[in-house]
Order: C-alpha cells, then sequence, then structure tokens
C-alpha cells in the first residue's frame, strides 16, 4: 500500500506498487496465519511463517542456512525451530553428510496445512481473472513474471522461494485441468506472494530512509494516512491484525510523532487515530522512495506493453477488491 501517486508516476507503476504492498502487508498479518491457526491450533507470528515458508518445497537445509537467507541471528532462527517443531510444523532429519548434525525441513504432518496455505492463495488469485480470456491471463502473469525478476535482480541475495515449483506438483497430483496461461499466473502469483516477505524490500527503505519504522508500524502509518482519522478497532480490520497489536503499533507511532489520538465527535467514548503533519510528510517522503526504487528496477517498458499491461493489472486489482481478497489499495 502506498499513498496517492504523484502525476508523474505512471499508472503501471503506480497500481503494480500498491499491489505488491498489499500483498507484503497481507504477508505479515494475522489473516496469512489463520489457516494455521484454524488447522493447528496455533497462531503463528510472522517471522514463524517466513521460516515455514522458506522451507516449504525444498529439501532439508541447516539451520544455518535458513538464518543467512531470511538475515536472523544463529540463535533466534534455533529458537524458533525448536519452537516450530514442538508445535509439530518443522521436523530434524539426520545431515546424510555430517551425521553430528540434522537438517530442518517442514514436517510430514504439517505439509498439508502448507500445501492448503499455498492452493487457498494460488485459487484465490486465479478466481480474479475467471472470465478473462487466455490471451489476458498470459499477458498479465508475463507483467508480475517481469515485476518479480528484475525486482529480485534488484534486490540480491534475497532467497527465491520454492512454493511455486511446489504448487506446480500439487496441481499435477490433482489432475488439474488449467490452461498452461492460468497455471503460470497462478505459479507467479504465489511466487510475488512468498517472495516479498523474504526480500526485505521495506526493511531496505526503512533503513535507507526511516531507521525509527519497522515495516509493520509503516505499512500501519500508511493506512492511517489513506484512511484516518480510524479507530484502532478499524485499523487492527484494515491491517489483518488483532485490537492489541493495532493499539501498540499506534502507541509507537504517536511516540514518534506521525500520529494523534482525538475523541470521535459522534461518540466521544471511541478515540480516532489520524497522521499528524509529521505523519503525513514521512508517508509522502517514504512513498516517493518507494516509487523510485520500484522505476530503478524495472526500468523501461515498451509503450505498447504499457498499455495492455496497465488495463490487465487495474483489471486484475479490481477483481482482487470485489472479492475481498484484498482491501483497497
Amino acid at each position: 500500500m502506498t499513498t496517492e501517486p504523484s502525476e508523474a508516476t505512471p499508472p503501471l507503476e503506480a497500481t503494480t506498487l500498491a499491489l505488491l504492498n498489499v500483498f507484503a502487508r497481507i504477508a505479515e498479518s494475522r489473516e496469512h496465519s489463520r489457516i494455521f491457526e484454524e488447522m493447528g491450533g496455533v497462531s503463528l507470528p510472522a517471522a514463524d511463517l517466513r521460516l515455514l515458508e522458506y522451507l516449504n518445497g525444498r529439501a532439508p537445509v541447516p539451520t544455518s542456512t535458513v538464518a543467512a537467507a531470511l538475515v536472523t541471528d544463529l540463535s533466534r532462527t534455533s529458537r524458533q525451530a525448536r519452537r516450530l517443531e514442538e508445535l509439530g510444523y518443522v521436523a530434524r532429519v539426520p545431515d546424510p553428510a555430517d551425521g553430528r548434525r540434522t537438517l530442518l525441513q517442514v514436517a510430514p504432518g504439517a505439509q498439508p496445512v502448507m500445501n492448503r496455505s499455498l492452493t487457498s492463495w494460488a485459487g484465490a488469485s486465479l478466481a480474479a481473472t475467471a472470465d478473462w480470456s487466455d490471451d489476458e491471463v498470459a499477458a498479465l502473469a508475463a507483467w508480475l513474471r517481469l515485476v518479480h525478476d528484475r525486482l529480485s535482480a534488484w534486490l540480491t541475495d534475497r532467497p527465491d522461494s520454492a512454493a511455486p515449483e511446489l504448487w506446480r506438483r500439487l496441481v499435477a497430483a490433482d489432475g488439474d485441468h488449467r490452461s498452461e496461461a492460468r497455471l503460470a499466473l497462478g505459479e507467479t502469483a504465489v511466487r510475488l506472494f512468498a517472495w516479498l516477505p523474504q526480500a526485505r524490500w521495506f526493511e531496505q527503505l526503512l533503513r535507507d530512509h526511516a531507521t525509527d519504522l519497522s515495516p509493520q508500524t509503516y505499512l500501519t502509518l500508511v493506512v492511517i494516512g489513506r484512511h484516518g482519522p480510524l479507530a484502532v478497532s478499524d485499523l487492527a480490520e484494515r491491517t489483518w491484525v488483532d485490537h492489541t497489536q493495532a493499539s501498540k503499533r499506534v502507541t509507537r507511532l504517536q511516540e514518534l510523532g506521525l500520529v494523534e489520538r482525538a475523541a470521535d465527535t459522534f461518540d466521544r467514548r471511541t478515540t480516532l487515530v489520524r497522521c499528524s503533519r509529521r505523519g503525513v510528510a514521512q508517508v509522502r517522503r517514504l512513498a516517493a522512495a518507494q516509487r523510485t526504487d520500484l522505476a530503478a528496477a524495472l526500468g523501461p517498458v515498451d509503450p505498447a506493453d504499457r498499455e495492455r499491461w496497465t488495463e490487465l493489472v487495474e483489471r486484475y486489482v479490481r477483481a482482487l477488491e470485489a472479492r475481498g481478497l484484498i482491501s483497497e489499495l
């Protein structure tokens, strides 16, 4: 999610950036972890989901490899792995090359949960194009794949996800007879959705321009800027977190002077949250920096392709919104 694009921002890049930001926000949200809570009885934090999704579809790997890929401390990754092992999501297997150590993999009992999460997301992305021609679907898939390829080349040393290949295997095992164009779109949507949280784009943006903000608080600030004033309960719903987590984020933003609280004029018992002038300026500055980053990563786009891709991406976003798969950008 981002602020309103400036007039200088081409619609293709503006809509694509908004879509990427929504994907990233969903991947960090409680909504994304709900399927694990429903099937396993435990709500997993975003950091644990990132670890699981890194392992998903891969051959067993050492804990040190996971820590390096996700840029986390080895001791922290070890604690995460132990916790997920206790919950039944991660299993350890002997390292055939070194009998003194073990490797991590998704636990066999948890694999159906991971598969369901994966197929659910891919199915939702395809449902948004149910009435499209295969040519239109193929063109959208080509644009999203180009976005992934150029961003991943620009954000070097980021791990790619094994989820797209796993999804293809699941589709083949189910005897799915979708067209190649739709399979390509499903695979590309999965690739982007799984890659974005591992790419740490927001972390780099904030490290360069706002070291006092975390990705979660930044995205919360953007939602407040776009939709505020908001009650904390409304903010929690829009950001797919629980009320307690939303309240903590608001408190942090208030400490930084980026938001203000005010009584609701229609219900004095309710407190609304809105961006301060400093908060509005911060959102605009970071949005401009992110647009600049995206333009640098994507490079030039052929005018004929641009016209078609713009129409398709905007249709795709409208379809996702209409089905409740993403919130208003």
